[in-house]
C-alpha cells in the first residue's frame, strides 16, 4: 500500500498541478465567446485568402481564443503579448517562407525565430508559433500575400479576437479583459509591495503566466485568509525562526541547517494570542504567545 501511495505521489510530481477549477458559468462565458470570435475569424480569412488558409489561420486563432476567453487574466493573454506576439511571428514566418527554399527548414526557422523574437520583445504568445508556421505551409494563397499577410488576415484576425474578448468579459467584474479593467476587493494590504512580487517573479527566470496585478490580488487574498485562520501554526525547530506580536501578523523567516538531519529538528506549535482590553474582559490575558 505504501509503495502504491509513493508511486501516486511520484506521478503527481511529474504530471504537475491542474488548472484552476471553475464553475459552469465560467465555462459558458468562455465557450460562447470563443464561438463568436472564431466564426468571425474564419469568415474573414476565407474571404481574403481562401478556405485552406482559413483552416490554418483558425488553428492559430483557436489557440489564442483559449487564452483570451479561458484565461483572460493570464500574462500571455494581455494585449501586448497578443498583438506583439502575432505580428512578430507573422513577419518572421513570411521572411522565412520567402528566403528559405526547403519547407522543413523554413518551418523550423519560422517557429524558432518567432519564439526568440517574442522572448526578446517580452510578448510571448504561444499561438504566434502557429501563425509563423502558417506563413510557411499555408499554400500559394498565403505566400502570394507576402508581407500583406501580416496585416490581413493576421492583424485583422487578432483585432477581431481581441475585441470579442473585451466585449465578452466586460459584463463580469471578476474577469474583465484586459486585466487592467478588472477590480478586486481589497483585503488587508500585504507586507510586500507590488515591486517585491515582481522582483520575485523575475528571480524565477522563466515566463510566468500571471500578471503583477493578479499576483498582488492573490497575495492580498491569501493574507486575508491567513488572518482568519485560527488553527495552530506548526514550525519545525532549527529550520525557521519566528517573530510574532499578539494581534498582529506572524512573520516566518526560513533558516535551513544543511548538516542537520530532518528527524532531529522537531516541531513547535505557536499560538498567537490577542491581548484583550481590560475594560471589556476585566482582566489582562498577559501573554503574547504560547509555545509547546
Amino acid at each position: 500500500m505504501a509503495q502504491i501511495q509513493s508511486l501516486l505521489e511520484m506521478g503527481k510530481t511529474w504530471i504537475g498541478p491542474g488548472t484552476t477549477r471553475v464553475g459552469w458559468r465560467e465555462v459558458g462565458i468562455s465557450g460562447v465567446a470563443a464561438l463568436i470570435g472564431i466564426y468571425a475569424v474564419y469568415a474573414l480569412t476565407n474571404w481574403v485568402a481562401g478556405p485552406l488558409a482559413a483552416v490554418f489561420m483558425v488553428a492559430s486563432m483557436g489557440a489564442a481564443a483559449v487564452l483570451l476567453f479561458a484565461v483572460p487574466h493570464g500574462a500571455l493573454s494581455q494585449p501586448w503579448p497578443v498583438f506583439g506576439g502575432q505580428m512578430v511571428s507573422a513577419v518572421i514566418g513570411v521572411t522565412a517562407a520567402q528566403w528559405i527554399g526547403d519547407p522543413a527548414l523554413a518551418a523550423g526557422v519560422a517557429v524558432g525565430g518567432a519564439i526568440a523574437g517574442m522572448q526578446l520583445l517580452r510578448c510571448v504568445h504561444p499561438p504566434g508559433g502557429a501563425t509563423a508556421l502558417v506563413a510557411v505551409i499555408g499554400g500559394a494563397a498565403v505566400q502570394d500575400l507576402g508581407y500583406g499577410f501580416v496585416l490581413l488576415p493576421v492583424l485583422a484576425n487578432t483585432a477581431i479576437i481581441f475585441l470579442v474578448a473585451v466585449l465578452a468579459n466586460a459584463p463580469f467584474p471578476w474577469r474583465r479583459y484586459p486585466i487592467g479593467l478588472a477590480r478586486w476587493d481589497e483585503p488587508p494590504a500585504p507586507p510586500l509591495s507590488s515591486e517585491h512580487l515582481q522582483a520575485a517573479v523575475r528571480d524565477l527566470n522563466v515566463v510566468v503566466d500571471i500578471t503583477p496585478a493578479e499576483l498582488d490580488a492573490i497575495a492580498r487574498s491569501a493574507i486575508a485568509h491567513a488572518t482568519q485562520d485560527t488553527s495552530p501554526l506548526q514550525v519545525p525547530i532549527g529550520e525557521r525562526y519566528v517573530h510574532a506580536e499578539a494581534g498582529e501578523s506572524v512573520t516566518i523567516h526560513k533558516r535551513f541547517e544543511a548538516d542537520q538531519p530532518l528527524q532531529e529538528r522537531g516541531q513547535v506549535t505557536l499560538n498567537v494570542v490577542r491581548r484583550e482590553d481590560a475594560a471589556d474582559s476585566g482582566e489582562d490575558s498577559g501573554k503574547d504567545g504560547r509555545g509547546s
